[in-house]
């Protein structure tokens, strides 16, 4: 099992369709902590750095035996994918996967980790937020960029929602997008982030890419796994393998509420 970790941006799939005055190429190093999901050097759902040892991702990516990641031309092994015990592949509830990687990750302005919020952190409906990855750039075009492609989608009102996909979310679960539509994450962007800025230069994973009808369709939002109602378990997840947070090295202190890394 490998992995790849570019440096930039990255399965239900994300599409971006936008107005053509909106640039969607990432530049380099602009979305440090995406990376690419690679299998026989293909391409196939997107992963957040959490970690230098951890990443991120949609539960129902995992299916891949061999796993290839990209980022900034930097390959790593995955060693392990550990899905949450209740994930139901059929609603996708639960849908999030921690996976190890065989080395750690050497961080610089190109590789660096995403927050991840606390469990009672919130984000208001409206506030625009980052999504990212090498996904289908139109529903039924199967072509992928070469490009971290990137776009800001708004937070969705939950019940707002629910009632657009028939009362079929769970609290696990967090829109985004526009009612419009327009703007959204496609195929091949599975397992990627939606990242929110709280604070100048400090970015919160809120959530990652899990499903949709279509992309970027009218009164059809993204769905994003809802990563403050699996923060403890990731953390959990994490200290029970092998992660020492007395010796943390280069991990982001999530369990303190911020971003900097420990060993700063």
């Amino acid at each position: 099992v490998s992995c790849l970790l570019p440096g930039i941006l990255t399965s239900h799939a994300l599409a971006f369709v936008q107005s053509v005055e909106d640039d969607p190429d990432a530049s380099r190093g602009e979305i440090p902590w995406q990376v690419s999901l690679k299998e026989d050097s293909r391409h196939f759902c997107g992963a957040t750095i959490i970690g230098d040892r951890w990443l991120l991702s949609a539960a129902h990516c995992q299916k891949h035996v061999d796993i290839a990641l990209r980022a900034n031309a930097v390959k790593v092994n995955v060693t392990r994918v550990i899905s949450h015990p209740l994930f139901n592949p059929m609603i996708l509830d639960f849908d999030v996967a921690v996976l190890e990687l065989a080395r750690p990750l050497i961080f610089n302005k190109y590789i660096q980790p995403v927050c991840l919020p606390p469990a009672l952190q919130k984000f208001p409906v409206g506030k625009k937020c980052l999504i990212s990855g090498w996904g289908d750039l139109q529903e039924g075009n199967d072509t992928k960029p070469e490009i971290l492609q990137k776009a800001f989608v708004g937070i969705i009102e939950q019940n707002t929602c629910n009632f657009l996909y028939n009362f079929s979310l769970t609290d696990r679960m967090i829109c985004a997008g526009f009612m419009e539509g327009m703007v959204d994450s496609c195929q091949g962007d599975s397992g990627g982030p939606l990242a929110c800025e709280v604070t100048p230069g400090v970015f919160y994973l809120a959530g990652i890419v899990s499903w949709g009808f279509g992309c970027a369709q009218a009164m059809r939002p993204g769905v994003y796994s809802r990563i403050t109602k699996f923060t403890n378990w990731i953390l959990d997840t994490i200290s029970h393998n092998g992660f020492d947070e007395r010796n943390c090295g280069k991990f982001s202190s999530v369990a303190r509420g911020c971003c900097q890394l420990c060993s700063t």
